[in-house]
């Protein structure tokens, strides 16, 4: 769901004008490819897979070949590997494509057609053997040699995607590489290998094999302000961190475009933008400054780009969105797959293997996250606790559940919990699915704009994405445990604060963001109390309220509740306010009094949308424990 991550006072809003910042905690796009390698000595039962020592049938050298067990290859790509002692058949899934090899044959069988490998198959002690040369040119690796090991070695542009974009770049022999869906191609130099693609397709990075010169191609989204000048600006002042060698709008075949050359310490890079009605496109070559940028090579590339794809089989299609207008995403560790909407990026960390996230056009969000299945846990239990949460967990007033569905998602039970959310003065809808199987538990959830969801036909396509969900049996062995960290409950005990003249407890996880002698905050996303004391002056306390309320509503608070309450042995002035800060509500419970010759504030804070019963007990359990000395 989502979070906010400010939380505003009330009071310091009106002494200070405006208190606290607004942070986004947006995951990154990681920009580097995956390198898989796996290492050994001939002879050897233990293998350097991927920087971990692994444990298998003994590799051997045989007719001049090297043989090694095929699982120890496929669970470093992470591709799936299936063998049939009884027919001798051994099946490799990878990237979405079927191998099939058989013992004592030289040959495979890939995607249907037969291919001449270089030395046959055999089953050692239940090991399907394969030399290790056939299953580098199967897969597209590299087989190299040094001291005595010999390494698989493979890198791929996007591990997620059912293409292995560096393979089908080291095999073409197309002089051209483009993307249809794009709808962009250049010249493809026979020295240039892919280095990374991200899932979308919207950054392609290519590198030379000497490394002297590299090009990326990078497309983004227009909006109505992105005109010539004003990306010509943006890129003008990002040139004052260059050496700015030239400049120049240009036109070529009725398409006008930006053309900047420039250099740091390292680079000289020359640089082409693109506008079409929906899309920038940004291509990039970089040169080593010992290498003259003006060569007639790099020159030749940079005119090759065009805004077009050729069907005519003279150009390598990176695209790999299907006709249905799907693009497929997989994770192989943990065996599953979806068919995606071909604009989502993908926003994952590389360090955590269970959750990924997809972002799209006007809010969209996508997530798909994978935890052990606790003991005794079903589909029914998992969806009624993740229902109550929500109820707990956000506004009653802003939350609400629309209808719920049991369905089947290839062959897997599932439940379906439809929502509506007002945020940011918008109301958003979105969809809580569920499935298990024998170990784990699967969390998928979408949410989209208001005018998204008005969408008939983009609504289709949404429910026939998550409609696609496949997943296949986890090795639980392998995987071991994947546990949700915000379900981890440390403690709920509470730690106590103080000032000069109070007391008061909060959660033990609450952190404290301010201190200082007029002003303290704790809290965490979505809950704060910040307790403020300011010396009174030649003002009465009478005059200070009342000069409080005029300028309220000047300053954006719309009241709730205004009354007079004795609270804490004083008698307080007690509001409750609502205001808006970049687009998201908040609720402020504002308790203010007179304690000697200090008027004291205490705020107790929440983003609106998360004010359900949970938060608003947390809230209410501090002020009860507020105290004064």
């Amino acid at each position: 769901m989502k979070k906010s991550v400010a939380i505003f006072s009330f009071i310091l809003c009106f002494l200070l004008a405006q208190f606290g910042a607004f942070a986004s905690d947006t995951p990154s796009e990681d920009k580097s490819s995956t390198e898989i390698s796996v290492s050994f000595k001939a002879g050897s039962d233990t293998y350097l897979v991927n920087g971990k020592n692994v444990k298998a049938e003994p590799s051997t050298q045989t007719g001049g070949k090297t043989f090694l067990p095929v699982k120890v290859i496929t669970d470093a790509l992470g591709a799936s590997l299936k063998v049939d002692l009884k027919t001798k058949i051994a099946v490799i899934t990878y990237n979405s494509v079927d191998i099939t090899l058989t013992e004592k044959k030289k040959e495979a069988i890939i995607s249907g057609k037969k291919v001449t490998i270089d030395a046959a198959p055999y089953i050692k002690n239940n090991s399907f053997m394969a030399s290790i040369s056939s299953l580098a040119d199967i897969l597209g690796a590299d087989v190299k040699t040094s001291d005595g090991k010999i390494t698989f070695l493979k890198e791929i542009a996007n591990p997620n995607s059912i293409k292995d974009f560096s393979a089908l770049i080291k095999d073409t022999n197309k002089s051209k590489v483009g993307d249809s869906y794009y709808k962009w191609s250049m010249q493809l130099p026979d020295d240039l290998r892919l280095e990374y693609r991200n899932f979308n397709g919207t950054t392609n990075e290519f590198v030379a094999a000497d490394e002297s010169y590299f090009i990326s191609i990078s497309i983004y989204d227009r909006n109505k302000e992105n005109d010539m000048d004003s990306i010509a600006n943006d890129i003008l002042d990002e040139m004052y961190d260059y050496t700015l060698i030239d400049y120049e709008i240009k036109r070529k075949n009725g398409t006008e475009f930006l053309d900047f050359v420039y250099r740091n310490s390292y680079n000289t890079y020359q640089e082409r933008v693109f506008l079409t009605n929906t899309k920038i496109y940004d291509m990039v070559i970089g040169t080593k400054n010992n290498v003259s940028y003006s060569d007639e090579k790099y020159g030749n590339i940079l005119e090759s780009f065009k805004l077009t794809f050729s069907k005519d089989g003279s150009t390598e299609d990176l695209s790999d969105v299907n006709a249905d207008g799907f693009r497929k995403y997989q994770e192989t560790g943990l065996n599953w797959s979806i068919d995606l909407l071909p604009d989502l990026r993908e926003s994952k960390d590389n360090n955590i293997q269970n959750r990924v996230y997809f972002y799209g056009k006007n809010d969209f969000s996508f997530s798909v996250k994978i935890y052990s299945l606790d003991k005794g846990e079903t589909l029914e239990s998992l969806t009624e606790n993740y229902e109550k949460e929500d109820s707990d967990y956000f506004n009653p007033e802003l939350y609400k559940i629309l209808k719920k569905e049991n369905v089947v998602i290839n062959g897997v039970k599932c439940n379906k919990v439809y929502y509506s959310m007002k945020y940011k003065n918008e109301t958003h809808y979105g969809c809580d699915i569920f499935l298990v199987d024998k170990n784990y538990k699967y969390l998928l959830w979408y949410e989209v704009s208001e005018e998204d969801y008005r969408n008939a036909n983009l609504m289709k396509k949404i429910e026939g994405m998550v409609n696609s969900f496949t997943i296949r049996e986890i090795d639980a062995k392998t995987v071991g445990k994947l546990l949700d960290p915000d379900k981890v409950v440390l403690s709920d005990k509470k730690r106590t604060v103080s000032g000069d003249i109070f007391s008061m407890d909060v959660p033990i996880n609450w952190k404290k963001n301010i201190d200082t002698d007029m002003l303290k905050n704790y809290g965490n996303d979505s809950l704060s109390v910040t307790v403020t004391v300011i010396d009174k002056g030649d003002n009465s306390f009478t005059e200070f309220i009342k000069f409080l309320e005029e300028n309220m509503t000047d300053l954006g608070y719309k009241v709730n509740t205004n009354t007079t309450v004795s609270e804490k042995g004083v008698t307080c002035k007690k509001y409750i306010v609502y205001y808006t800060r970049n687009d998201i509500e908040y609720r402020d419970e504002v308790y203010i009094f007179q304690k000697g010759n200090k008027i004291m504030t205490i705020d107790l804070i929440a983003d609106n949308l998360f004010y359900g019963t949970k938060n608003s007990k947390i809230l209410n359990d501090v002020w009860q424990s507020f105290t004064l000395k």
